[in-house]
């Protein structure tokens, strides 16, 4: 059985045609997929997707750290189409939004937000890095507290921030937490082990490339306990299909390739992988 623990249908490279993929997915002898909400517009369609399948998805939602970036257009922060806020009412909104779908039960973790330098090329003139910074901490302890409050999972995007979002995250260490995607390094993961009580450690797709090889080190260093598999769809293609658009249904490939590269048989990785997913998401 496969689980794929983050992916995006909800895309707009992938929601047109959900059904199908989701249709392959199943093709593979699925389990579980986590749709994974990152804004405002892209929830809807996720609740779209649950509804019609709610076998088989399970959905999180997260305000991304990149928002204070990308959603900045007049002095103002677009919370949702044609609804332009100030920041501080940006964070009252996402504070709302989140709370009303954990007390519907919408969600099962808090995904995905956390801290991204790597698009700083991309602010405005009239900002400055230290205070994309600062709005992105505050962002990211926003969703750990209602985490914390509600007792839910959370998943962390971390993009060349490693320090600053471990200094963070080490005041939550009761909480849960999966390290979603970003390619560190071994010397990070051993940290994060040091740090983090309840961690759960991610690969996908990337893991495969000629280049990773600082992931394949890295995943040598997680115990079998931490490791949960995804293929952040419609981004991180695995190599031997990297021209294509991913899909949910190609996170077998990751399964195959650590299977190989551990030397562990496939049903022991994929038993192992069940247990970890279900432990995270309280399952």
């Amino acid at each position: 059985m496969y689980f794929d623990s983050h992916t995006h249908l909800n895309s707009s490279q992938l929601f047109k045609n959900y059904k199908k993929y989701i249709e392959n997915f199943q093709n593979i002898w699925w389990k579980k997929l986590i749709n994974v909400w990152v804004d405002y517009e892209r929830t809807q369609r996720a609740l779209q997707i649950e509804s019609d399948f709610p076998d088989i998805c399970l959905s999180t939602c997260g305000f991304h750290p990149t928002e204070p970036i990308f959603k900045f257009k007049d002095w103002k922060y677009e919370f949702k189409e044609n609804q332009l806020v100030s920041w501080n009412e940006y964070l009252n909104l996402t504070k709302e939004c989140l709370e009303n779908l954990i007390k519907n039960k919408k969600i099962v973790a808090i995904w995905e937000c956390g801290m991204d330098y790597h698009y700083f090329e991309h602010i405005k003139k009239w900002q400055s890095i230290e205070e994309i910074k600062e709005q992105q901490k505050q962002l990211f302890i926003l969703q750990l507290e209602l985490a914390q409050k509600h007792n839910l999972p959370i998943v962390i995007h971390s993009r060349d921030a490693f320090e600053d979002s471990l200094k963070i995250i080490k005041n939550y260490k009761q909480i849960k937490i999966y390290f979603h995607c970003r390619g560190y390094g071994p010397e990070e993961i051993k940290i994060l082990q040091n740090e983090i009580p309840n961690l759960w450690l991610w690969f996908d797709g990337n893991i495969t490339y000629k280049k990773a090889e600082e992931l394949r080190k890295s995943i040598k260093q997680c115990n079998l306990t931490q490791i949960l598999l995804e293929t952040d769809a419609p981004y991180l293609t695995p190599q031997i299909i990297r021209k294509e658009t991913n899909q949910p249904s190609n996170v077998k490939y990751v399964y195959e390739y650590i299977s190989d590269l551990l030397d562990i048989p496939l049903n022991k990785l994929q038993e192992q992988v069940r247990e970890n997913f279900n432990k995270f998401y309280n399952l």
